[in-house]
C-alpha cells in the first residue's frame, strides 16, 4: 500500500477501507450489537472466568468496540460494583487467553479515569498485564495518520519548573518492564492489517509517548512539545494514570494506539475508528501468541 500523507484539506482525506470480515466478529460491532444489561451474567456466574490473563482498557466507544470485535464469538457481559460493565471473552486460536475489556473516563487523574479503573480492575480481575488500546495524536515529522505506535517509554510533560532561563522538565521518563519491552521488538511479525487492499500499516515499536492532562489541538502547542521532546512520536491522556496504578500494583502495562490526528486541531472523524481498529488488530495479533504469556504471573500470584 502506498503510504498516505496528510493533505491540507483533511475533510477530503479518508483512511484506507477496513475489511471487517477479517475480524473475529466478521464485522465491526456497533453499540446496538452488544448484550445489554438485561442480557448480562450475574457476577457470581462469571467468577469461573477469573483470573483473566489480560485486561484491555479503552476510553471512547470506537476503541471499546474495536477491542470487543476482536474477541472470539461467545463473549459475555457482566457488572461489578467497583468496576461497572466488564466484557469477558477469549482471543486467538489454539491455546487462547482470557480477556477482559473495560472502559474508563479520559484523563490521567479524572474520577473513573485510568488510575482508579486500573487499580480496581487489577485487584478484582487479577490479570497478568494491562493493555491500553485505542487512538492517539502523532508527533514528529515521520509519523502519519493510521500508523500504530507501541509505547516503549512514557514521558509525562505537565510537571515542570519554570524559571527566567526557561523550562526545566520534572516529569517522569519510564520505560516498559523487561517482559513487554522484549516482546514488542517483534510485535508485528506476521501481522496483516485488516484492509481491503491488503496493504500495510506502519508500526512504531520504539515509541516515546507523551502523556498528560491536555487534549492538544493546537499547531503552536504541538510544535512546542515537539521542540521539548524531539524523540516523542505520540501524545495521549491515559498512559500516566495507567502507569501510576500498574507501578503500585506491580503489574505489567503497555499502551498501543493508532494515530488518528496530528495534535494540530485537524482530526478527521473517520480516522478515529480506523486507528482504533488497527491498534486492536495488532494487540490481538500480539496476544495470539499465548505461549509467550504462559509463565507470566497473575496479579498477587
Amino acid at each position: 500500500m502506498k503510504r498516505r500523507r496528510l493533505s491540507s484539506d483533511t475533510g477530503n482525506f479518508n483512511p484506507p477501507e477496513i475489511d471487517a470480515t477479517k475480524l473475529p466478529a466478521e464485522r465491526l460491532l456497533k453499540t446496538s450489537d452488544l448484550p445489554g444489561p438485561k442480557d448480562a451474567k450475574l457476577w457470581e456466574e462469571v467468577l469461573k472466568e477469573l483470573p483473566v490473563d489480560i485486561l484491555l482498557l479503552t476510553v471512547k466507544d470506537c476503541e471499546f468496540l474495536s477491542c470487543v470485535s476482536h474477541l472470539n464469538k461467545g463473549y459475555i457481559r457482566s457488572s461489578h460494583d467497583n468496576l461497572g460493565p466488564v466484557y469477558f471473552g477469549l482471543m486467538g486460536t489454539g491455546p487462547t487467553l482470557k480477556i477482559a475489556v473495560m472502559k474508563c473516563y479520559p484523563g490521567p487523574l479524572a474520577p473513573g479515569g485510568p488510575l482508579t479503573t486500573v487499580t480496581n480492575g487489577v485487584e478484582v480481575l487479577r490479570p497478568k498485564a494491562v493493555f491500553c488500546v485505542g487512538f492517539c495524536g502523532g508527533l514528529g515529522e515521520k509519523v502519519r495518520l493510521g500508523d500504530v505506535a507501541i509505547l516503549a517509554k512514557l514521558r509525562t510533560y505537565s510537571s515542570v519548573k519554570v524559571t527566567d532561563s526557561g523550562i526545566q522538565e520534572r516529569g517522569l521518563a519510564v520505560p516498559l518492564e523487561r517482559n513487554l519491552l522484549s516482546l514488542i521488538k517483534n510485535a508485528d511479525d506476521g501481522w496483516k492489517a485488516p484492509l481491503r487492499d491488503c496493504g500495510e500499516v506502519k508500526v512504531w515499536k520504539d515509541g516515546v509517548y507523551l502523556s498528560g492532562p491536555e487534549k492538544v489541538e493546537s499547531k503552536e502547542r504541538r510544535e512546542e512539545l515537539v521542540k521539548r521532546f524531539p524523540d516523542a512520536i505520540a501524545i495521549e491522556m491515559e498512559g500516566q494514570g495507567l502507569f501510576s496504578a500498574a507501578h503500585d500494583l506491580k503489574v505489567e502495562w503497555i499502551v498501543i494506539k493508532g494515530v488518528a490526528n496530528l495534535a494540530d486541531g485537524r482530526e478527521p472523524e473517520s480516522w478515529r475508528q480506523f486507528a482504533s481498529v488497527m491498534a486492536a488488530s495488532l494487540t490481538a495479533h500480539i496476544l495470539s501468541k499465548s505461549i509467550v504469556f504462559k509463565n507470566w504471573p497473575h496479579y498477587k500470584r
